[in-house]
Protein backbone atom coordinates (compact mmCIF):
# COMPACT_ATOMS: atom_id res chain seq x y z
CA UNK A 1 0.00 0.00 0.00
CA UNK A 2 1.47 3.64 -1.15
CA UNK A 3 1.93 5.86 2.06
CA UNK A 4 0.50 9.43 1.80
CA UNK A 5 2.87 12.05 1.98
CA UNK A 6 2.77 14.46 5.14
CA UNK A 7 5.46 16.72 6.50
CA UNK A 8 5.64 16.01 10.03
CA UNK A 9 4.85 13.34 12.49
CA UNK A 10 4.75 14.19 16.40
CA UNK A 11 4.72 10.54 18.05
CA UNK A 12 5.55 10.14 21.60
CA UNK A 13 2.93 12.08 23.88
CA UNK A 14 2.22 11.51 27.08
CA UNK A 15 -1.13 13.48 26.83
CA UNK A 16 -2.62 14.43 23.37
CA UNK A 17 -5.23 17.80 24.04
CA UNK A 18 -7.18 18.47 21.71
CA UNK A 19 -8.31 22.22 22.65
CA UNK A 20 -11.29 20.51 24.32
CA UNK A 21 -10.61 16.83 25.99
CA UNK A 22 -7.76 14.69 25.61
CA UNK A 23 -7.63 12.17 22.72
CA UNK A 24 -6.76 8.85 22.25
CA UNK A 25 -3.30 8.27 21.27
CA UNK A 26 -0.22 9.58 20.65
CA UNK A 27 0.80 11.41 17.36
CA UNK A 28 -0.28 13.96 15.45
CA UNK A 29 0.56 14.04 11.30
CA UNK A 30 0.70 17.37 9.88
CA UNK A 31 0.81 18.52 6.53
CA UNK A 32 0.33 21.85 3.93
CA UNK A 33 0.15 23.72 7.12
CA UNK A 34 -2.98 21.46 8.09
CA UNK A 35 -3.77 18.88 11.16
CA UNK A 36 -4.50 15.97 8.98
CA UNK A 37 -5.10 13.46 11.86
CA UNK A 38 -4.36 12.45 15.16
CA UNK A 39 -4.04 8.93 17.06
CA UNK A 40 -1.80 6.47 17.78
CA UNK A 41 1.48 6.96 16.36
CA UNK A 42 2.30 3.60 14.88
CA UNK A 43 -1.23 3.48 13.07
CA UNK A 44 -0.19 7.24 11.58
CA UNK A 45 3.12 5.20 10.21
CA UNK A 46 0.44 2.77 8.73
CA UNK A 47 -1.27 5.98 6.34
CA UNK A 48 1.33 8.41 6.27
CA UNK A 49 5.37 9.06 5.18
CA UNK A 50 6.30 11.90 6.90
CA UNK A 51 9.25 13.93 5.20
CA UNK A 52 10.22 14.80 8.84
CA UNK A 53 9.71 13.56 12.74
CA UNK A 54 9.22 14.83 15.72
CA UNK A 55 9.10 12.90 19.12
CA UNK A 56 7.52 14.65 22.25
CA UNK A 57 9.21 12.63 24.51
CA UNK A 58 6.06 11.53 26.77
CA UNK A 59 5.39 15.59 27.45
CA UNK A 60 1.63 17.40 26.55
CA UNK A 61 1.20 18.18 23.01
CA UNK A 62 -1.39 20.67 22.96
CA UNK A 63 -2.65 23.01 19.95
CA UNK A 64 -0.55 26.40 19.80
CA UNK A 65 -1.41 29.13 22.46
CA UNK A 66 -4.09 31.90 21.44
CA UNK A 67 -3.29 34.95 23.85
CA UNK A 68 -6.60 36.58 23.03
CA UNK A 69 -5.86 39.80 25.04
CA UNK A 70 -2.29 41.77 24.04
CA UNK A 71 -0.96 45.32 24.28
CA UNK A 72 2.51 44.72 22.02
CA UNK A 73 3.14 48.24 20.67
CA UNK A 74 4.84 49.51 23.70
CA UNK A 75 8.55 51.11 23.74
CA UNK A 76 9.52 50.44 26.89
CA UNK A 77 8.94 49.21 30.57
CA UNK A 78 7.64 51.06 33.24
CA UNK A 79 9.88 49.65 36.13
CA UNK A 80 9.79 52.88 37.91
CA UNK A 81 6.18 52.69 38.39
CA UNK A 82 6.35 49.33 40.12
CA UNK A 83 8.99 50.83 42.20
CA UNK A 84 6.35 52.95 43.32
CA UNK A 85 3.34 50.44 43.26
CA UNK A 86 5.94 48.45 45.71
CA UNK A 87 5.65 51.03 48.35
CA UNK A 88 1.80 51.23 48.33
CA UNK A 89 0.72 53.47 44.84
CA UNK A 90 -2.32 52.22 42.98
CA UNK A 91 -3.10 51.83 39.37
CA UNK A 92 -4.88 54.75 39.59
CA UNK A 93 -2.72 57.23 41.50
CA UNK A 94 0.16 56.60 39.51
CA UNK A 95 -2.25 57.26 35.81
CA UNK A 96 -3.51 60.54 37.95
CA UNK A 97 -0.22 61.63 38.25
CA UNK A 98 1.00 61.38 34.74
CA UNK A 99 1.72 58.09 34.04
CA UNK A 100 0.71 54.61 33.67
CA UNK A 101 -0.53 54.45 29.96
CA UNK A 102 0.25 58.45 29.05
CA UNK A 103 4.10 57.43 30.16
CA UNK A 104 3.97 54.51 27.52
CA UNK A 105 2.22 57.03 24.51
CA UNK A 106 5.48 59.56 25.57
CA UNK A 107 7.65 56.73 24.67
CA UNK A 108 5.69 55.07 21.40
CA UNK A 109 5.47 58.73 20.06
CA UNK A 110 9.44 58.94 20.23
CA UNK A 111 9.70 56.25 18.30
CA UNK A 112 9.56 55.45 14.21
CA UNK A 113 7.91 53.27 12.88
CA UNK A 114 10.01 50.65 11.99
CA UNK A 115 11.77 51.29 15.29
CA UNK A 116 8.34 50.36 16.97
CA UNK A 117 8.23 47.51 14.61
CA UNK A 118 11.21 45.92 15.64
CA UNK A 119 10.09 46.46 19.44
CA UNK A 120 6.65 44.43 18.44
CA UNK A 121 8.55 41.95 16.90
CA UNK A 122 10.80 41.00 19.84
CA UNK A 123 7.49 41.15 22.18
CA UNK A 124 6.34 38.24 19.55
CA UNK A 125 9.58 36.02 20.07
CA UNK A 126 9.11 36.40 23.46
CA UNK A 127 5.34 35.16 23.43
CA UNK A 128 6.22 32.23 20.90
CA UNK A 129 9.11 31.04 23.21
CA UNK A 130 6.16 30.74 25.44
CA UNK A 131 4.28 28.71 23.22
CA UNK A 132 1.75 31.52 21.66
CA UNK A 133 1.51 31.19 18.32
CA UNK A 134 -1.55 33.32 17.32
CA UNK A 135 -2.22 36.58 18.88
CA UNK A 136 -5.13 39.22 19.24
CA UNK A 137 -2.25 42.58 19.58
CA UNK A 138 -4.14 46.48 20.29
CA UNK A 139 -2.64 49.44 19.89
CA UNK A 140 -3.50 52.03 22.41
CA UNK A 141 -0.04 53.96 23.14
CA UNK A 142 0.10 56.23 20.44
CA UNK A 143 -3.23 58.17 20.99
CA UNK A 144 -3.34 60.17 18.23
CA UNK A 145 -5.14 59.09 14.87
CA UNK A 146 -1.49 58.76 13.00
CA UNK A 147 0.07 57.28 16.01
CA UNK A 148 -2.10 54.87 16.62
CA UNK A 149 -2.12 53.49 12.46
CA UNK A 150 1.31 53.75 13.10
CA UNK A 151 1.34 51.13 15.72
CA UNK A 152 -0.96 48.69 13.82
CA UNK A 153 1.12 49.10 11.24
CA UNK A 154 4.02 48.10 13.05
CA UNK A 155 1.89 45.30 14.67
CA UNK A 156 1.18 44.27 10.96
CA UNK A 157 5.25 44.52 10.48
CA UNK A 158 6.14 42.50 13.10
CA UNK A 159 3.80 39.86 12.49
CA UNK A 160 4.54 39.67 9.02
CA UNK A 161 8.64 39.23 10.38
CA UNK A 162 8.02 36.97 13.12
CA UNK A 163 5.36 34.48 11.57
CA UNK A 164 3.13 35.54 14.62
CA UNK A 165 -0.97 35.00 13.15
CA UNK A 166 -2.27 38.32 14.86
CA UNK A 167 -5.75 39.52 15.11
CA UNK A 168 -5.78 43.35 15.26
CA UNK A 169 -7.47 45.76 17.60
CA UNK A 170 -7.57 49.33 17.27
CA UNK A 171 -7.78 50.55 20.95
CA UNK A 172 -7.58 54.24 20.38
CA UNK A 173 -10.36 54.47 23.30
CA UNK A 174 -7.48 53.20 25.59
CA UNK A 175 -7.12 56.49 27.49
CA UNK A 176 -7.46 60.66 26.93
CA UNK A 177 -4.51 62.14 25.75
CA UNK A 178 -3.15 64.76 27.61
CA UNK A 179 -3.65 66.99 24.88
CA UNK A 180 -7.88 66.45 25.24
CA UNK A 181 -7.47 66.30 28.79
CA UNK A 182 -9.69 69.59 29.15
CA UNK A 183 -12.10 68.65 26.74
CA UNK A 184 -12.29 64.36 26.12
CA UNK A 185 -15.32 64.81 23.72
CA UNK A 186 -12.97 65.90 21.02
CA UNK A 187 -10.68 62.98 21.57
CA UNK A 188 -14.09 60.44 20.72
CA UNK A 189 -14.79 62.84 18.14
CA UNK A 190 -11.50 62.23 16.39
CA UNK A 191 -11.68 58.83 16.53
CA UNK A 192 -15.16 58.54 16.04
CA UNK A 193 -14.89 60.80 12.74
CA UNK A 194 -11.04 59.60 11.56
CA UNK A 195 -9.46 56.81 13.58
CA UNK A 196 -11.70 54.61 13.24
CA UNK A 197 -12.66 54.83 10.00
CA UNK A 198 -9.03 54.55 8.63
CA UNK A 199 -8.60 51.42 10.79
CA UNK A 200 -11.66 49.75 9.15
CA UNK A 201 -11.02 50.66 5.98
CA UNK A 202 -7.16 50.48 5.44
CA UNK A 203 -7.73 46.75 6.48
CA UNK A 204 -4.90 47.43 9.47
CA UNK A 205 -7.69 46.39 12.21
CA UNK A 206 -10.78 43.49 12.58
CA UNK A 207 -12.00 45.08 15.94
CA UNK A 208 -12.03 47.93 17.98
CA UNK A 209 -11.43 48.03 21.48
CA UNK A 210 -12.49 51.03 24.27
CA UNK A 211 -11.27 51.04 28.26
CA UNK A 212 -14.50 51.69 30.43
CA UNK A 213 -13.35 52.75 33.49
CA UNK A 214 -13.48 56.51 35.59
CA UNK A 215 -9.90 57.30 34.65
CA UNK A 216 -10.29 56.30 31.07
CA UNK A 217 -14.00 56.67 29.14
CA UNK A 218 -17.32 57.09 30.57
CA UNK A 219 -20.49 54.95 29.02
CA UNK A 220 -21.74 57.50 26.88
CA UNK A 221 -18.61 58.41 25.10
CA UNK A 222 -17.71 54.22 24.97
CA UNK A 223 -21.27 53.58 23.71
CA UNK A 224 -20.83 56.41 20.62
CA UNK A 225 -17.25 54.85 19.69
CA UNK A 226 -18.19 51.08 20.05
CA UNK A 227 -21.72 52.10 18.25
CA UNK A 228 -19.14 53.91 15.31
CA UNK A 229 -16.99 50.84 15.20
CA UNK A 230 -19.80 48.34 14.96
CA UNK A 231 -20.95 50.85 11.69
CA UNK A 232 -18.22 50.31 10.02
CA UNK A 233 -18.06 46.81 10.60
CA UNK A 234 -15.50 46.43 13.63
CA UNK A 235 -16.06 43.68 15.62
CA UNK A 236 -15.80 45.11 19.27
CA UNK A 237 -14.08 43.90 22.10
CA UNK A 238 -14.56 46.14 25.76
CA UNK A 239 -12.44 46.73 29.01
CA UNK A 240 -14.56 46.61 31.67
CA UNK A 241 -15.21 46.59 35.41
CA UNK A 242 -11.30 46.13 36.34
CA UNK A 243 -11.52 48.83 38.98
CA UNK A 244 -15.51 50.20 39.13
CA UNK A 245 -18.84 48.90 37.32
CA UNK A 246 -19.94 51.60 34.96
CA UNK A 247 -22.10 49.39 33.25
CA UNK A 248 -19.55 48.28 30.39
CA UNK A 249 -20.68 44.76 30.69
CA UNK A 250 -24.23 45.42 30.00
CA UNK A 251 -23.09 47.88 27.20
CA UNK A 252 -20.84 45.00 25.25
CA UNK A 253 -23.54 42.45 25.49
CA UNK A 254 -26.27 44.60 24.34
CA UNK A 255 -24.00 45.71 21.34
CA UNK A 256 -23.33 42.13 20.46
CA UNK A 257 -19.64 42.36 21.58
CA UNK A 258 -16.82 39.79 20.72
CA UNK A 259 -15.97 39.95 24.51
CA UNK A 260 -15.92 41.82 27.94
CA UNK A 261 -12.33 41.59 29.77
CA UNK A 262 -10.66 41.90 33.03
CA UNK A 263 -14.10 41.81 35.42
CA UNK A 264 -12.93 42.03 38.54
CA UNK A 265 -15.00 43.74 39.89
CA UNK A 266 -18.13 41.97 37.79
CA UNK A 267 -21.55 42.68 39.74
CA UNK A 268 -24.72 40.45 39.41
CA UNK A 269 -26.03 42.72 36.55
CA UNK A 270 -22.89 42.41 34.52
CA UNK A 271 -22.93 38.50 35.31
CA UNK A 272 -26.49 38.46 34.42
CA UNK A 273 -26.08 40.15 31.34
CA UNK A 274 -23.07 37.79 30.14
CA UNK A 275 -25.03 34.04 31.19
CA UNK A 276 -28.03 36.47 28.52
CA UNK A 277 -25.84 37.22 25.34
CA UNK A 278 -22.99 35.50 23.48
CA UNK A 279 -19.96 37.81 24.39
CA UNK A 280 -17.08 35.76 26.07
CA UNK A 281 -15.51 36.79 29.25
CA UNK A 282 -11.91 37.28 28.68
CA UNK A 283 -9.65 36.61 32.11
CA UNK A 284 -6.32 38.33 33.01
CA UNK A 285 -5.63 36.83 36.37
CA UNK A 286 -1.91 38.06 36.36
CA UNK A 287 -2.73 41.73 36.33
CA UNK A 288 -4.92 41.04 39.41
CA UNK A 289 -1.85 39.54 41.02
CA UNK A 290 1.15 42.41 39.61
CA UNK A 291 -1.34 45.28 40.66
CA UNK A 292 -1.85 44.01 44.20
CA UNK A 293 -5.57 43.17 43.75
CA UNK A 294 -6.87 41.14 46.65
CA UNK A 295 -9.84 40.65 44.08
CA UNK A 296 -10.43 38.37 40.87
CA UNK A 297 -12.68 37.96 38.10
CA UNK A 298 -15.53 35.47 39.87
CA UNK A 299 -14.59 32.66 37.47
CA UNK A 300 -16.30 29.71 39.19
CA UNK A 301 -19.73 32.11 38.90
CA UNK A 302 -18.98 33.04 35.53
CA UNK A 303 -18.60 29.27 34.40
CA UNK A 304 -21.56 27.96 36.30
CA UNK A 305 -23.38 30.83 34.28
CA UNK A 306 -22.82 29.18 31.05
CA UNK A 307 -20.58 31.96 30.25
CA UNK A 308 -17.63 30.91 28.59
CA UNK A 309 -14.17 32.56 29.61
CA UNK A 310 -10.89 32.69 27.72
CA UNK A 311 -7.38 33.69 29.84
CA UNK A 312 -5.17 35.91 28.99
CA UNK A 313 -2.12 37.57 29.35
CA UNK A 314 -3.11 41.35 28.91
CA UNK A 315 0.91 41.16 28.60
CA UNK A 316 1.92 45.12 28.18
CA UNK A 317 4.28 47.44 30.20
CA UNK A 318 2.19 48.85 32.89
CA UNK A 319 -0.04 46.30 34.13
CA UNK A 320 0.85 43.01 33.23
CA UNK A 321 5.02 42.46 31.80
CA UNK A 322 3.99 38.65 31.04
CA UNK A 323 4.77 37.43 28.34
CA UNK A 324 3.85 33.94 28.96
CA UNK A 325 0.68 31.98 29.07
CA UNK A 326 2.10 29.12 30.99
CA UNK A 327 2.75 31.34 34.05
CA UNK A 328 -0.24 33.16 33.74
CA UNK A 329 -1.91 29.78 34.04
CA UNK A 330 -0.34 29.14 37.47
CA UNK A 331 -2.57 32.45 38.27
CA UNK A 332 -5.99 30.75 36.84
CA UNK A 333 -5.34 27.76 38.74
CA UNK A 334 -4.23 29.27 42.15
CA UNK A 335 -6.72 32.54 41.65
CA UNK A 336 -9.33 31.40 39.59
CA UNK A 337 -9.54 28.37 41.22
CA UNK A 338 -9.43 26.63 37.50
CA UNK A 339 -8.62 22.66 36.85
CA UNK A 340 -5.70 22.54 34.01
CA UNK A 341 -7.50 21.40 31.76
CA UNK A 342 -9.89 24.30 31.80
CA UNK A 343 -7.37 26.26 31.70
CA UNK A 344 -5.74 24.77 29.04
CA UNK A 345 -9.04 25.13 27.15
CA UNK A 346 -9.33 28.76 27.81
CA UNK A 347 -6.33 29.41 26.39
CA UNK A 348 -6.50 27.15 23.07
CA UNK A 349 -9.97 26.56 21.60
CA UNK A 350 -12.13 28.78 23.86
CA UNK A 351 -9.59 31.77 23.07
CA UNK A 352 -9.79 31.49 19.45
CA UNK A 353 -13.20 31.02 19.44
CA UNK A 354 -13.32 34.64 21.20
CA UNK A 355 -11.74 36.08 18.24
CA UNK A 356 -13.85 34.17 15.60
CA UNK A 357 -11.11 31.97 14.41
CA UNK A 358 -12.30 29.15 16.23
CA UNK A 359 -12.57 26.96 12.79
CA UNK A 360 -8.97 26.60 11.92
CA UNK A 361 -7.39 27.60 15.14
CA UNK A 362 -6.55 26.20 19.41
CA UNK A 363 -8.02 23.07 18.11
CA UNK A 364 -5.50 19.34 17.10
CA UNK A 365 -8.37 18.36 15.12
CA UNK A 366 -8.10 17.58 11.05
CA UNK A 367 -8.35 20.74 8.95
CA UNK A 368 -6.86 22.95 11.93
CA UNK A 369 -4.01 24.82 11.09
CA UNK A 370 -0.54 23.12 12.27
CA UNK A 371 0.22 25.18 15.28
CA UNK A 372 0.75 23.03 18.35
CA UNK A 373 3.14 23.18 21.35
CA UNK A 374 5.15 20.02 23.24
CA UNK A 375 5.49 20.66 26.90
CA UNK A 376 7.85 19.33 28.89
CA UNK A 377 5.00 18.18 31.78
CA UNK A 378 4.60 14.31 32.82
CA UNK A 379 1.00 14.62 32.84
CA UNK A 380 -2.14 17.57 32.08
CA UNK A 381 -2.29 18.18 36.27
CA UNK A 382 0.99 19.86 35.80
CA UNK A 383 0.10 22.27 33.60
CA UNK A 384 0.20 25.44 35.84
CA UNK A 385 1.69 23.95 38.60
CA UNK A 386 5.45 25.27 38.32
CA UNK A 387 6.24 28.63 38.21
CA UNK A 388 8.91 30.30 36.58
CA UNK A 389 9.95 27.78 34.45
CA UNK A 390 8.67 27.52 31.15
CA UNK A 391 7.63 23.94 30.30
CA UNK A 392 7.27 24.65 26.56
CA UNK A 393 10.18 22.95 24.76
CA UNK A 394 8.66 22.92 21.28
CA UNK A 395 6.77 24.95 19.32
CA UNK A 396 5.01 24.04 16.12
CA UNK A 397 3.58 26.72 13.61
CA UNK A 398 1.79 26.83 10.59
CA UNK A 399 3.14 22.98 10.31
CA UNK A 400 6.76 24.13 10.66
CA UNK A 401 9.29 23.81 13.50
CA UNK A 402 9.83 26.71 15.22
CA UNK A 403 13.94 27.16 15.76
CA UNK A 404 14.66 30.68 18.20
Amino acid sequence: MTLAPCDLLVHGAGVLFSGEQVLEGDGVALGDGKVLETGPSSGLRERWAPASELDAEGGVVAPGFVDAHVHPAFAEGRAGEFALRSRGADYQEIAAAGGGILSSVRAVRGLSEEELALKVAGHFRRMRRHGTTSCEAKSGYGLTVEEELKSLRAIAAAAESTGMEVFPTFLGAHAVPEEHRDDPDRWVDALCDEGLPAAAESGLARAADVFIEGIAFDLDRSRRYLEKAKELGLALRVHADQFEILGGVELAVELGAESVDHLEMLGDGGLEALALGTTFAGLLPAVAHFLGQETDAPARRLLAAGVRCFIATDFNPGSCPCPSLPEVAHFARRRLGLTAEETLTAITSTAADSLGAGDRKGRLVPGHDADLVILDLPDLDHFGYFLGENPVCAVVAAGGVVEE
